[in-house]
């Protein structure tokens, strides 16, 4: 158990706030990393291929396979970063509950004090050690829930990128060389307006 000591009124208002600002931190980071996140890139490459069916394959070969292979290298780029962004919220996720099975154990070492006070049938109902011990329990129980919640959260944000990652080499590996098929382009004007259509709708999906 944690040392308590009701006649120490400044570490009773500070009990549990190291933990308090673990969390805090963390909840910030992962709040700053959210921000972040843009997947405008991965329209603008489907507006890119909306352009290029727009176009006479046969007058601007050279130009259309320069282009295919830009987007096929920038979506790998995006696919690995993606990719990252899975263990990166893995290692967010295992801190987080790290810091809730701290802050739960500060938690029952303050309930666990103030049990054994009623036990013994000391009265401190008129401290105001006591009730702000009361009250720094009660504010950790708060963040603890909070802290929760943010599990949660970093859980989803772990299968969306996934996800998203998992439509990326979709495309990558099984729409793409079909787009880099100038013969495709040219034999098979319905496979590849088909195919167009399953890409656009993945991307569309994020």
């Amino acid at each position: 158990m944690s040392e308590i000591n009701l006649s120490d009124k400044v570490s009773i208002i500070n009990y549990g706030i190291g933990i308090q600002h673990k969390l805090a931190d963390l909840s910030q980071v992962v709040s700053d990393i959210v921000k972040e996140k843009d997947y405008s890139d991965i329209k603008h490459l489907t507006d890119t291929l909306i352009e290029l069916m727009s176009m006479d394959e046969h007058k601007t070969p050279l130009y259309m396979d320069t282009v295919i292979e830009s987007i096929k290298e920038e979506l790998i780029k995006a696919r690995f970063e993606l990719l990252k962004e899975c263990k990166l919220y893995e290692e967010l996720r295992k801190t987080n509950a790290v810091y809730i099975t701290q802050i739960s154990t500060e938690i029952a070492d303050g309930e666990s004090f103030i049990r054994d006070l009623k036990d013994k049938k000391v009265s401190y109902s008129d401290s105001l050690s006591y009730s702000e011990l009361k009250y720094r329990i009660k504010e950790l129980r708060t963040t603890r829930t909070v802290a929760g919640t943010l599990n949660e959260q970093l859980s989803l944000y772990q299968k969306n990128s996934a996800s998203f990652a998992e439509r990326i080499s979709s495309v990558i590996n099984s729409l793409m060389p079909l787009w880099e098929s100038k013969v495709a382009l040219s034999a098979n004007k319905e496979s590849t307006q088909k195919a167009f259509r399953m890409l656009k709708a993945l991307v569309d999906e994020i």
